[in-house]
């Protein structure tokens, strides 16, 4: 991944509907070579696809929750992860080090419905968990920086 390729990516991330014309424009390239590289990134998995960013509380789901989780010794985290997927509200859902081994994001429509969805986590990880409730986001979503690989 060279400079340009980085370039297209952060455009494409901040706005994924940029044009090829204004990207190639603003790097100093032929659109048809926004239009390769952006292929050949695909191809190798870098761009996986495009995204919106959504308000929640718009839509109707304005609890945020993070859910600490502790698996049952027995089961593959990964048989869990595959489980809690089945539930609608669940975000995302990582394999995690310290005291829990998944952290769960969830959205509700309400903490009456967040109990619901608390209830239905129980079916799939009947461990421990530890609930924290988002009371603001400040950002979230953010772009990165992409760095040049480390020459080491």
């Amino acid at each position: 991944m060279d400079e340009l390729d980085r370039t297209i990516i952060m455009s494409l991330a901040n706005d994924g509907r940029t044009p090829y014309s204004r990207i190639a424009q603003e790097a100093g390239v032929a659109t048809t070579t926004v239009h390769q590289r952006v292929r050949r990134l695909t191809e190798r998995g870098i761009i996986t696809g495009t995204h919106i960013n959504i308000d929640w509380v718009a839509i109707g789901l304005p609890v945020s929750a993070v859910i600490s989780v502790e698996a049952p010794d027995d089961r593959p985290l990964v048989e869990i992860a595959d489980g809690l997927r089945a539930i609608p509200y669940v975000q995302s859902c990582h394999a995690v080090t310290g005291e829990f081994d998944l952290l769960l994001t969830v959205r509700a429509r309400s903490s009456d419905h967040l109990g619901d969805l608390l209830e239905d986590l129980r079916k799939y990880a009947p461990g421990r968990s530890r609930t924290i409730v988002v009371l603001a986001t400040y950002y979230e979503d953010r772009v990165l920086p992409i760095a040049p690989p480390d020459p080491s």
